[in-house]
Formats: structure tokens, C-alpha cells, sequence
């Protein structure tokens, strides 16, 4: 699936080990659904999970652009809640 988001804001976490996961970071960008049609569009901020790769071409750049993200997972659980989005950046304006 492909999307067309509008970045909001930028959010880094990191977490130590537990008995349940191994410690890590996590790069996301909270982003705004700006699909067409418009009718069609997720109501609520959704949270984009950077790559490691994508981590240095998009991280401190994307606040108020626009990427296009092929969609390959949405996670609940992170972030309070929110879904959050695995997959590529396709494009980014």
C-alpha cells in the first residue's frame, strides 16, 4: 500500500533491556494522512518508523514535507497506541 504523508514532527526514543526485548532506539516521524481522496484518509496522526538507511537523509530534513511511504506493516503498541508505519520512503518532497 502506498500513502502520501505530511511530516509533523520528528520523535526519537530509545529504551533499555528487559526481560522481554533488547534495548534500542527507534526514529519515527509523526506524520498527517494527506491521501486522495480525501474521504478516505486515516483521521488520526500516524507514526512513520525511519530505517536505519533512511535514518541520515531524512532525519532533521522531513518537519512540514511531504513523503510518499510504501507501506509494508502498521504496528500497534508503540508510540501510546498510535500505529506506526514500516516500510520505504518512495519519495520525498
Amino acid at each position: 500500500m502506498i500513502t502520501k504523508l505530511t511530516v509533523f514532527k520528528e520523535d526519537h526514543n530509545s529504551w533499555y533491556a528487559n526481560d522481554k526485548r533488547k534495548a534500542g532506539e527507534a526514529w519515527d516521524l509523526l506524520c498527517l494522512d494527506v491521501s486522495e481522496p480525501a474521504e478516505h484518509r486515516m483521521e488520526e496522526m500516524l507514526y512513520y518508523r525511519l530505517k536505519p538507511e533512511e535514518q541520515h537523509a531524512f532525519w532533521g530534513k522531513s518537519v512540514g514535507k511531504t513523503i510518499e511511504v510504501g507501506i509494508s506493516k502498521i504496528r500497534h503498541g508503540d508510540n501510546g497506541g498510535k500505529a506506526t508505519l514500516i516500510g520505504k520512503v518512495i519519495i520525498a518532497k
